[in-house]
């Protein structure tokens, strides 16, 4: 009977403890942007199962779990992607972004559940975190993310609202026009501004991680968000809260993301050092 009770309380405590990891793209980005830049890989090797990916069907958020995971041996830690259209507005991907975690969250309503979202997915990661508190969420981990907006989006509304937005079709280019609302929710925060709002609403309680591109970078940094508006300590309600690692690269994902957010993610505790320069070798951060 006692040996019962023991494998019992041991597996109540395995799954206690096991985390969630969701993948939440930018914009223009697919689920299989994580697998691209080597980043899912990173993660499936230091224990941590891919688990499925998130669509919306008629009847809902449906996780879709390949054929061939299901043979694979069982892991605490399990990583998800999610299908979004990332040329909507933050909004209305919010509202497929809500099910899906809703629907992950009645799977494991006691287990960790972390955001990890690259760019505008950073954003929209937070501000579902601020609307929708009830969903419990316990990190979220933003790279090179817009928190502060950019100056790429008032280009973006500017072309759309310009003769250049009649023949943008013509050239292949009409999702400049199918982003306009996506584009006005990441404009420079000033009031009556969303981000302006959002950055200033109370933020569950929560570890919020930023890995910000350098730009000093010898690839340039990052053309397409300045360095101050990734800084999740430069978001007004999170300005004594949030952590930040400052890394060399450019705008899109990259392995070195992946050896960051495996130190963030696991017990390994990488030393929390804020707006300091790491630098990676044989893909251990230093």
């Amino acid at each position: 009977m006692r040996a019962l009770l023991f494998s019992l309380l041991l597996l109540v405590s395995s799954q206690a403890f096991a985390k969630q990891l969701v993948l939440i793209q930018g914009y223009l980005g697919q689920p299989t942007s994580w697998s691209d830049s080597g980043i899912a890989q990173q993660l499936d090797n230091n224990g941590w199962n891919y688990a499925g990916e998130f669509i919306y069907a008629s009847e809902g958020a449906r996780l879709m779990v390949p054929v061939a995971l299901r043979a694979r041996p069982p892991s605490e830690h399990k990583f998800y992607r999610v299908s979004l259209p990332t040329e909507s507005s933050i909004q209305n991907q919010a509202y497929f972004l809500t099910a899906y975690l809703k629907k992950l969250r009645e799977y494991y309503p006691q287990q960790e559940i972390i955001l990890v979202g690259h760019s505008a997915g950073g954003v929209l990661a937070r501000y579902v975190m601020v609307t929708k508190p009830e969903l419990k969420i316990n990190m979220l981990v933003s790279i090179a993310s817009p928190h502060l907006g950019t100056d790429s989006a008032e280009l973006g509304k500017l072309v759309g609202n310009s003769p250049l937005a009649w023949i943008a079709p013509m050239v292949g280019a009409s999702t400049i026009n199918r982003s306009q609302g996506l584009y006005s929710d990441l404009l420079p925060e000033m009031p009556h501004r969303f981000l302006y709002w959002l950055n200033r609403q109370p933020h569950p309680e929560a570890e919020y991680i930023s890995i910000v591109r350098d730009e000093q970078s010898p690839e340039g940094g990052d053309f397409i968000v300045s360095q101050d508006s990734q800084f999740l300590e430069n978001v007004y309600s999170l300005r004594f809260r949030a952590t930040s690692y400052v890394v060399q690269g450019s705008h899109g994902l990259s392995a070195t993301d992946g050896a960051i957010l495996l130190d963030l993610i696991s017990e390994r505790g990488m030393p929390r050092l804020s707006k300091n320069i790491l630098t990676l070798e044989s893909g251990i951060a230093l």
